[in-house]
C-alpha cells in the first residue's frame, strides 16, 4: 500500500512504461497539536498557570512568548496523555472485553457484575469514538464539518484525497528524476536556499504622483496596540484550527486568555 504504480509518456514507442515508487519509511517530526476537549478536563487552568513560566534572565518579549509557548505545549502533552491516553488502544481492549462477554453469554447467563461492566465498556467505546471523531475534525483542514461529520465517507474521502495530493512520489532536477526521500529532501533545500535570502537591487521605481494615487495617512499604525484590540483579534481567531505551526488553537487564547494576556500585549508592543 506504500508503493505507487504510475504511467510515463510513451514518447516515441507505442509501449507506455510504468513507473514503480517502492514505499519509504518517512520520518515524521511528531508536532504540538492542542487538542479542543483538553479545557472541559479538570485541571486545564492549573496545568497552563504552572507551565507558563519562563527564565526572568529572557527579557527579549519575543524569545520570551516562544519559550513559554514551548514550555506549555510540552507540559500539556504531557498531561494529557496522562489523563486520555492512547484512545486507539483503549477502544481495541474494551472491545476485546466486550467480546469475550458475547462469547460467556452464549454459553450461560451473563452475573449482574458483569452485565453491568460491560454495559460500561460500550458507553466508554461510543464516549472514545466520539472523542476520537472531534480530534479527527480538528486535525483536518476541512473547515466545513460540524461536530460529528468526521465518521462519514465523505471525510473520509476528502482527508485521503488531499493526504495523496500532498504526496509527491517524483520532483525532476537537471534532466534527472529523483524519487527517494533523501533526494527529495536535499532537491527541495537547495531550491529554497537558492530563493530565499538574496538581496537584488530594483532596477525600477514607481512614480506614485504620476499614477495618481492618494497618498494616505499611516501614522495610525505606529500606535500601540491596546489591550482591547488584541482581545477582539484573539475572539475572531478560528476556534478549533491553529493559525500558526505552534500548534495552538484559538481555543487555547480565549480560555487562557488571563493567563497569558500579559506577554502578547508585551510582544506586540
Amino acid at each position: 500500500p506504500e508503493c505507487l504504480l504510475q504511467a510515463l509518456s510513451t514518447s516515441t514507442s507505442d509501449h507506455c512504461p510504468m513507473f514503480l515508487s517502492l514505499g519509504e519509511y518517512l520520518h515524521y517530526v511528531k508536532i504540538f497539536r492542542f487538542e479542543k476537549f483538553w479545557f472541559k478536563l479538570d485541571g486545564f487552568l492549573d496545568v497552563v498557570s504552572e507551565a507558563w513560566v519562563c527564565d526572568p534572565a529572557i527579557t527579549d518579549p519575543f524569545h520570551r512568548l516562544d519559550v513559554l509557548l514551548r514550555n506549555t505545549a510540552r507540559i500539556l502533552a504531557i498531561w494529557g496523555q496522562k489523563r486520555v491516553g492512547n484512545i486507539k488502544l483503549q477502544m481495541a481492549v474494551a472491545n476485546l472485553v466486550i467480546l469475550q462477554f458475547d462469547y460467556a453469554q452464549e454459553n450461560r447467563l451473563l452475573t449482574r457484575e458483569e452485565r453491568g461492566m460491560r454495559g460500561m465498556l460500550k458507553r466508554l467505546v461510543l464516549g472514545l469514538a466520539s472523542l476520537e471523531r472531534t480530534i479527527s475534525r480538528q486535525r483536518s483542514r476541512i473547515s466545513w464539518l460540524r461536530e460529528g461529520d468526521a465518521n462519514s465517507k465523505l471525510f473520509h474521502l476528502v482527508a485521503n484525497g488531499r493526504r495523496m495530493k500532498n504526496y509527491i512520489p517524483a520532483i525532476h532536477v537537471d534532466g534527472q528524476v529523483i524519487i527517494d526521500q533523501a533526494g527529495k529532501e536535499e532537491a527541495f533545500h537547495n531550491a529554497y536556499k537558492a530563493i530565499l535570502g538574496r538581496d537584488e537591487s530594483q532596477e525600477h521605481t514607481l512614480d506614485l504622483q504620476a499614477l495618481g494615487i492618494t497618498a494616505v495617512d499611516l501614522s495610525e499604525q505606529d500606535m500601540v496596540f491596546s489591550e482591547e484590540e488584541i482581545w477582539a483579534v484573539v475572539k475572531e481567531m478560528p476556534l478549533d484550527k491553529a493559525p500558526g505551526p505552534d500548534g495552538f488553537i484559538g481555543l487555547f487564547f480565549q480560555k487562557a486568555w488571563e493567563i497569558v494576556k500579559g506577554d502578547l500585549i508585551v510582544a506586540l508592543h
